[in-house]
């Protein structure tokens, strides 16, 4: 097994290992207004939503961490089924290893073969050649080739990448280049505004703000080396205040015939936390954690790709409380559907309201909107 392969197991033995963090995703700040009259019967709340062509049944992405080795084969599988039992986004992690050795990419391709008729996220670094994204998005019939920007977790491994200078000319080529939509994300540093600005600049059109608070891959790397570096582990952009000024920048920069997509990620747990990022205008949100640790029992001891019965329900138990909470959302803000949410009145309070004052976003863009969708 080579370095990379290594990394990918060492990847999902610390991310049930560690907690989320250290910071906060920054969501205690946000608060959406009850409707104490709703017209809506909760029964008949519609979660669904409209997504490159196909539907979901809810705006939801499991955002695989792993691929790359044949042990990790079964976990991309029982993934896809879930996704697939439940009609969300899946994505699979970083394809590097499928493009350089053919015989992994069985590890990858189980993705599509299980979830043949869903919605399928590519996966691959800034640096990779046109030809080989494309070969990456082949490989799995993908809807969608997702670009994760991980400055911070190169500069905390040891055999890391350290010059980004082409990173940018990069994603033009693939924005030109690329037959399904491209979605650059970060993976848990978060994107600032003038990031998003200059994503927008060179034709991105959706992106995944991968906010702090969540899965720590700083912390990964570093605590692979047996290393412990808190301030290094505390670098970031909050997840919600990464989408605020993510919003913001689209909201600011473009046309509304024109405007960009927003997936929200980074130590979403639940509904309830989903909810919000919906409300701040994310069109769908992004969670790695909950349902991975749901499959594999949670802890490091308990790590089994092939995993049992009892972890497949726990995943599935995951999945329906993230549903229900969704709805009780929409119903106590008088909303019928995702749309109808993402124009109630949402109030940024706290640190993230103080962060966003610093950083000249107004808060008031969210908390006076007219509620009508």
């Amino acid at each position: 097994m080579d370095i990379r392969q290594q990394r990918k197991l060492d990847h999902i033995r610390q991310a049930l290992a560690l907690d989320d963090g250290p910071l906060s995703n920054g969501f205690q700040d946000v608060r959406l207004l009850h409707d104490a009259l709703p017209t809506v019967d909760f029964r008949a709340v519609d979660l669904s939503v409209p997504w490159m062509g196909k539907r979901l049944t809810m705006p939801l992405l499991i955002n695989a961490i792993t691929g790359g080795t044949s042990l990790v084969t079964e976990i991309n599988r029982r993934l896809a089924r879930l996704a697939a039992r439940n009609g969300v986004a899946v994505a699979v992690g970083s394809q590097a290893a499928a493009l350089r050795d053919p015989r992994l990419r069985d590890s990858y391709r189980v993705v599509r073969d299980e979830n043949p008729d869903g919605v399928v996220f590519a996966n691959v670094n800034p640096n990779t050649p046109v030809e080989k994204a494309l070969e990456a998005v082949t490989m799995l019939e993908a809807d969608g080739l997702q670009v994760h920007l991980n400055p911070a977790q190169e500069l905390a491994m040891a055999e890391g990448d350290r010059d980004f200078r082409h990173w940018s000319g990069n994603i033009a080529e693939l924005v030109r280049h690329c037959p399904v939509p491209l979605i650059v994300k970060e993976v848990g540093a978060g994107i600032s505004m003038e990031t998003a600005k200059r994503l927008l600049d060179l034709g991105v059109r959706c992106i995944d703000v991968g906010g702090a608070g969540g899965t720590n891959f700083v912390a990964i790397e570093l605590r692979r080396q047996g290393l412990s570096v808190p301030a290094f582990e505390a670098w970031g952009i909050p997840t919600a205040a990464s989408l605020a000024e993510t919003v913001w920048a689209v909201e600011s920069r473009q046309s509304v015939g024109d405007k960009a997509t927003i997936i929200a990620s980074g130590g979403i747990r639940d509904g309830w936390e989903a909810a919000k990022a919906l409300s701040m205008g994310a069109s769908l949100v992004g969670i790695a954690g909950a349902p991975l640790k749901g499959l594999l029992g949670g802890s490091p001891g308990a790590f089994s790709p092939s995993g049992n019965a009892e972890g497949d329900k726990a995943a599935q138990g995951w999945i329906d409380s993230f549903r229900h909470a969704l709805q009780v959302n929409l119903a106590l803000t008088g909303s019928s559907r995702i749309a109808d949410l993402q124009n109630r009145p949402c109030l940024l309070t706290g640190a993230l309201r103080d962060w966003l004052d610093l950083r000249g976003v107004p808060a008031t863009f969210w908390a006076r909107r007219s509620g009508k969708a």
